[in-house]
């Protein structure tokens, strides 16, 4: 019994050593951070494109000691912080403080960067317009209803263009301080999270009172003063502002993907793994779709996406959503897209960026 204390001793001796490693190698990572910043001072705000590749380059060398995702969610937090270090910008998003376009604006952008909650993709895009902000962040797609029409209608009337892609969870928990589901006696909830819920909220017994509240993040902030209360909210918040998980995963229709787009002034350059989206209507003849998609064909362009969607206000329209392998300045996509201008109703380049 003595030996086996003494090596959990010397192990927890060895980890601290480590730990205290890390927070050197952290420092020095956050030091070029910031000289990065003065470096990039008189240049324009862009956004490295070439994070994700790398992060999946580090934890594809890992040698497995450590769980893969954790790794991804510790580098995707080291590389946040310390591009809000080197990138000061202020970035406009979609939706209330605490919910999803709030956690993947700052698991992108850091936890310190200067973040904007709009009510309307239209909204944030106009931030951007007016300089007010340099990036704005807007749900692009979801897994079970493709893209989101609101936004794609949104960038099709604007000049900004889609520099990156986020893949992000929409989840939604259970939380109080205790991490005791026994203990909630009333629950705080907007109006949006507590419809998304309600199958689980009417399951509970005895069932809970639901207060509504404006924000997610304000569901925590009160259920963090209140022993008897709980939020319904993601673990992102609510962690960092000591809730535990009471309940996981309380969706009624189960976690979502969710795909939210950066977008900015200028257009992204090549990193040589890249995807373009567009949106075009063909025009009222036979075979219109057909001659499209033999432009792509004929170049060797690959279609990794192809949806349709109604025009609005026009019967029987429809207005084709396409993402395509490869860059908007490569040649063969160059003169695959002077054609389509040819040929198509109408026709937009939505953006190019690195492939998630």
């Amino acid at each position: 019994m003595a030996d086996s204390k003494r090596e959990v001793d010397e192990l927890r001796q060895e980890m601290a050593k480590l730990d205290a490693q890390l927070l050197v190698a952290l420092d020095k990572r956050g030091r070029v951070a910031r000289k990065l910043r003065e470096v990039r001072k008189e240049q324009a705000s862009s956004i490295p494109l070439t994070d994700h590749a790398a992060i999946r380059a580090l934890v594809a060398r890992s040698n497995g000691d450590m769980p893969q995702e954790a790794l991804r969610d510790i580098f995707r937090e080291i590389f946040a912080a310390c591009l809000a270090l080197e990138l000061p910008v202020r970035v406009a998003y979609v939706g209330p403080e605490g919910g999803p376009g709030h956690a993947a604006v700052r698991g992108r952008f850091g936890r310190s960067s200067a973040l904007v909650a709009t009510e309307t993709t239209a909204a944030a895009l106009d931030e951007v317009t007016r300089r007010r902000s340099e990036f704005a962040v807007i749900p692009l797609e979801t897994a079970t209803e493709g893209p989101v029409q609101s936004s794609i209608l949104a960038l099709m009337a604007s000049d900004l263009r889609i520099v990156e892609v986020l893949d992000a969870t929409f989840d939604l928990h259970l939380m109080n301080r205790t991490g005791n589901s026994a203990d909630v006696e009333k629950i705080y909830s907007t109006a949006a999270d507590h419809a998304l819920c309600q199958r689980f909220l009417a399951g509970q017994s005895p069932r809970p009172s639901v207060l509504d509240v404006k924000t997610p993040l304000m569901a925590c902030q009160l259920a963090v003063e209140d022993h008897g209360a709980a939020a319904l909210a993601s673990e992102t918040f609510g962690a960092q502002l000591g809730l535990e998980i009471a309940r996981r995963n309380v969706l009624d229709a189960g976690g979502e993907r969710v795909r939210y787009a950066v977008v900015g002034t200028r257009p992204s350059g090549r990193t040589g793994d890249d995807v373009t989206s567009l949106v075009f209507s063909v025009q009222d003849a036979p075979g219109s779709l057909l001659d499209v998609l033999r432009v792509f064909a004929e170049r060797g362009i690959n279609l990794s996406n192809i949806q349709s969607h109604p025009v609005e206000g026009q019967n029987w329209q429809y207005l084709f959503y396409v993402d395509l392998t490869g860059h908007s300045t490569d040649r063969p996509l160059v003169m695959a897209l002077e054609e389509m201008k040819r040929i198509t109703r109408f026709f937009k380049v939505l953006g190019s960026y690195p492939a998630p």
